[in-house]
């Protein structure tokens, strides 16, 4: 499942978007159907992998119905730790 920030509160213009289970294949399969560029993807924490996006490609990843939304940052990450099982 794709978590998605509407906005990131500490880089406004931007959003953050995870896997519910750090699944780099599903983020890198997200990034392709939306036409993300490769430098999107951030894997250097194994734990938390994500995509940054903005722009119109912010726009469309923030359309898709496949994507659940949070509207803060905070909430985000809260649902991520709850279904990934970290604290």
């Amino acid at each position: 499942m794709l978590l998605m920030d509407r906005e990131n509160l500490f880089a406004r213009g931007w959003s953050h978007v995870l896997s519910s289970s750090n699944n780099l294949e599903e983020l890198e399969t997200f990034r392709q159907r939306i036409g993300a560029p490769p430098q999107a993807l951030h894997r250097k924490n194994p734990e938390r992998p994500h995509l940054d996006l903005r722009g119109k490609i912010r726009d469309l990843a923030l359309a898709c119905p496949d994507v659940t939304v949070f509207e803060r940052s905070s909430e985000l990450v809260r649902h991520h730790k709850a279904v990934s099982g970290k604290r």
